[in-house]
C-alpha cells in the first residue's frame, strides 16, 4: 500500500499526454510529415509549467492532447519545393483535449473535453515571434486562465513567466 502511495506522490501535479499523435491534423515541420517530436515536447513542457500555477498543493491535473492543427498551412503552390508554413487568418490553430482535475485525496474537482482555436490568433501579441509553437501556446494559455483562475495558486509561482 505505501509503494502505491510513494509513485502517486512523485507524480508531477501536471501530466500532459498526447493519445495517437500520428493521427493528428498537423503537428509537423514538413508538409505531411510526421508529428515533430520536437514541436510536441516543447509544447508538453510548456503547458505543464503554465498549468502548474493554478493547482493547489496536492492537486494533479492531467491533460490527454487528441488532436492539434499548428496554425498556418503549407501551401506547396505558393512555395514549391519548400515547406515553408504560411500564416494566415483562414489557418487558425487548433487544439482538441479531454482534462480531468483531481484533489489531494483523487476525487475529480473538474473534468471535460474542449475544442479550442483563436480565429483571430494573429491580431493578438506572441510572447516569441520566433517560437514556432506561439500560436499554439497562446491558446493553451488562454484555456488555462479561462478555466483555472481563481482557484488557489502554488506560492512563488506566477503564470506570466
Amino acid at each position: 500500500m505505501f509503494a502505491v502511495h510513494a509513485g502517486e506522490a512523485s507524480r508531477p501535479p501536471v501530466v500532459v499526454e498526447y493519445v495517437s499523435p500520428e493521427k493528428f491534423t498537423d503537428v509537423s515541420s514538413t508538409d505531411h510529415g510526421p508529428p515533430n517530436q520536437n514541436y510536441l515536447e516543447q509544447l508538453r513542457r510548456h503547458v505543464m509549467k503554465k498549468a502548474a500555477v493554478y493547482l493547489a498543493l496536492g492537486e494533479q491535473l492531467s491533460i490527454k492532447i487528441k488532436d492539434i492543427d499548428m496554425a498556418g498551412e503549407f501551401e506547396p503552390w505558393n512555395t514549391p519545393g519548400n515547406d515553408i508554413r504560411m500564416i494566415r487568418h483562414i489557418y487558425p490553430p487548433r487544439v482538441e483535449l479531454h482534462y480531468q482535475l483531481k484533489d489531494a485525496e483523487g476525487n475529480v474537482l473538474k473534468e471535460g473535453q474542449v475544442r479550442l482555436t483563436e480565429p483571430n490568433y494573429q491580431m493578438r501579441s506572441v510572447q516569441n515571434s520566433q517560437d514556432t509553437m506561439r500560436y499554439e501556446k497562446a491558446l493553451l494559455d488562454d484555456w488555462l486562465a479561462s478555466t483555472f483562475s481563481g482557484r488557489a495558486t502554488r506560492k512563488g509561482l506566477n503564470p506570466e513567466s
